[in-house]
């Protein structure tokens, strides 16, 4: 094994507690020797980030790694005093580690000054929840629960998916369920349909189906598990479109800042009205209309990168990047500045819509080469 790999070896197995004392001593040993201490120095210089943004997370668990190792040995050395030499060596080898890993940390922090750093932190913008709110046509709203995550239509009541009530109702009356820019929320329909409803978005329904259809109104992103019922079917509208089903899976895009409306089918089969269009169309499974104008473009695609996003996913796929910015927009409740962001770069990427707001930053700036500049919720290019 060569040098610098034998010292990344003993550091790894000091990182990971696993080190025995002769490897600590010749560890120790590598920080006496100039030479040594220059390949330990590209080691250390590999646990930290060099994005000037925040510190590499590796950093504070270095440290308190250290402090603990060295707690440790301590309490070892106070009730063996006839092993004190050998557990003090231990614990000195400890000790220089910490002061040279706290002296690379000090050169890391010297570079990027300890205000500029806490700025970053305090900037930092934390992904989007569980939330929503519930008006009912009677005026009354609800604030709903994040931890509770979904709601259940009942004629006779309102209640959480974990059976507790929110309020008992005498009559059916038609409700809005609405999330913000940041916030995400399920619900399950009288009929058992159950929804998915995407930040910035509502869905308006009965507490009830009567009649002979069932019918929501939908504004914004909502994907649906539709309940069969041959004899009812189930029609979801949007500003532009009406869709018609059975018993499907399907997502529909409806924002009013997209420009068009987007439904992808998963399964089953939904035909897709307009009133400016002479003939629906129908999709299959596996199928995407978008209704740009008065006509549907219907073409094959990935249903994942479409859906992904109820499941905790950012999936990107030749999406064009000012495209992305509005879904990253709407779950990190942004103001994004799109002027000076190029219309030709897409981008191909899955990225975990649990992540910070720099992360998922970072992560397209590698992507685009480009650099973005964040004011407290507002998000611009930087020139």
């Amino acid at each position: 094994m060569s040098k610098p790999n034998r010292i990344k070896f003993l550091f790894d197995q000091y990182l990971n507690n696993l080190i025995t004392k002769d490897e600590l001593a010749e560890l120790n040993q590598c920080l006496q020797d100039n030479e040594d201490e220059l390949q330990f120095d590209e080691v250390i210089n590999g646990y930290f980030d060099s994005t000037p943004h925040s510190f590499h997370p590796k950093s504070k668990a270095i440290g308190n790694f250290v402090w603990n190792e060295i707690e440790r040995e301590i309490e070892k050395v106070q009730p063996k005093q006839q092993k004190l030499f050998s557990s003090l060596q231990y614990v000195a080898a400890a000790a220089a580690i910490l002061i040279f890993l706290f002296t690379t940390i000090f050169v890391y922090k010297s570079i990027y000054p300890k205000d500029a750093v806490q700025k970053d932190i305090a900037h930092d913008i934390l992904p989007g929840t569980h939330r929503a709110t519930l008006q009912a046509a009677n005026g009354k709203i609800y604030q709903l629960e994040g931890s509770k995550q979904e709601i259940i239509a009942d004629k006779n009541a309102i209640r959480y998916k974990d059976g507790a009530l929110l309020e008992k109702e005498e009559q059916i009356q038609d409700f809005t369920l609405s999330t913000p820019k940041g916030g995400q929320y399920r619900l399950t329909l009288a009929d058992g349909t159950k929804v998915w409803l995407n930040a910035a978005s509502s869905i308006s329904y009965p507490s009830a189906f009567s009649g002979k259809e069932r019918r929501v109104r939908v504004m914004g992103e909502a994907y649906f598990e539709v309940a069969h019922n041959a004899q009812k079917p189930f029609i979801v509208e949007t500003q532009a479109q009406e869709i018609k089903v059975l018993g499907t899976a399907f997502n529909v895009n409806a924002y009013q800042n997209e420009g068009v409306t987007v439904t992808t089918l998963v399964h089953g089969r939904v035909q897709l009205n307009g009133p400016n269009l002479s003939k629906p169309a129908y999709l299959s499974p596996g199928e995407q209309a978008i209704l740009n104008r008065n006509a549907f473009q219907i073409s094959p695609v990935d249903v994942s990168a479409n859906t992904a996003w109820k499941d905790g996913e950012f999936i990107f796929t030749a999406t064009p990047l000012t495209a992305v910015l509005r879904q990253i927009e709407r779950w990190y409740n942004l103001e994004i500045d799109y002027s000076g962001i190029p219309e030709d770069i897409q981008i191909h990427a899955s990225i975990q819509r649990d992540k910070p707001l720099s992360t998922v930053l970072s992560a397209l700036e590698k992507i685009t080469g480009l650099k973005f500049d964040i004011e407290g919720r507002r998000v611009k290019l930087m020139k």
